[in-house]
């Protein structure tokens, strides 16, 4: 039985430390990124770093609590590795990838998982795919946030944002009012120039509609991400639970209908000085 020294994190700050700041100095100093430092302050017991050298480990916990994070250091035991043999003679090896000195036979070495760059629960299990903010995302999308939350899992496979085709039937059929109501108020100013502009163009408002439709999704994504993202950044000041519900969720429906009102207002107007142009531009010839 060899010994291995294990550095294990809590999710626990020092006393007068802001968690804020902490996960900041944190990502800064082992490059790690939004998804995997709130991990970390899941509330599981985490192994952050693991190996046979107590220096090494030393080393590691030293860096690690100068963040302002608390760690400790414990001893844990693995058994000593078999000695490797020949899968075609049987014979022992000198190492697992080694060309066997009696047959002649090489074997293809396999992938050894390095533990020391891995955040990892101490159950060892499997890391899942689904990002640790996906219940904030849910809990900003407010009504359907679960549907919303199907959809999000596609967006952030192992901790990257990636475009999955998904298709938004509500974004297909009301377009900019979907766009209001989901709070998205600069995409919707973005896509009511669009908009306007597919009116003189044949077609112009049907491809609009379904690109409304097959990206909606995604953007709405992008929209929650960053503002999740930023209600973390300011939880020091701020009650994140009431930002959540001041900030997240869905417009009142008489407010979406009066701003599409006034949207569809402006467009009029800029419809019929688009037709009488038209029709007085073959007299200023």
């Amino acid at each position: 039985m060899k010994e291995l020294y294990v550095v294990l994190f809590e999710g626990k700050v020092r006393e007068r430390e802001s968690k804020r700041e902490v996960k900041g100095r944190l990502m800064d100093r082992f490059d790690i990124d939004t998804a995997g430092v709130e991990r970390l302050f899941s509330g599981q017991r985490m192994v952050v770093f693991r190996s046979e050298d107590r220096a090494k480990t030393d080393d590691f916990a030293k860096r690690f609590a100068d963040t302002g994070a608390l760690c400790r250091i414990e001893v844990d035991y693995k058994e000593e590795p078999e000695t490797p043999r020949c899968s075609d003679c049987g014979r022992a090896k000198d190492s697992a990838d080694a060309r066997c000195s009696w047959c002649d036979s090489r074997e293809t070495p396999r992938d050894n998982q390095t533990m020391d760059t891995q955040w990892e629960s101490e159950d060892n299990t499997s890391s899942s795919d689904t990002s640790t903010l996906l219940p904030l995302w849910q809990a900003y999308a407010g009504p359907r946030g679960e549907w919303y939350a199907e959809k999000f899992k596609l967006f952030s496979r192992k901790g990257r944002t990636t475009f999955v085709p998904s298709w938004n039937w509500g974004a297909f059929l009301f377009g900019i009012v979907w766009l209001i109501y989901r709070k998205m108020y600069g995409l919707a100013l973005l896509f009511f120039g669009i908009s306007a502009a597919g009116i003189v163009i044949p077609g112009g408002s049907l491809a609009v509609s379904f690109f409304f439709g097959a990206f909606a999704n995604f953007l709405y994504f992008l929209h929650v991400k960053k503002k999740v993202e930023s209600i973390i950044e300011a939880s020091a000041q701020i009650n994140p639970e009431r930002a959540m519900k001041s900030r997240g969720g869905v417009n009142p429906i008489p407010m979406v209908l009066a701003l599409f009102l006034i949207m569809m207002g402006v467009m009029a107007l800029f419809g019929s000085y688009f037709f009488d142009m038209k029709d007085i531009a073959p007299h200023l010839q």
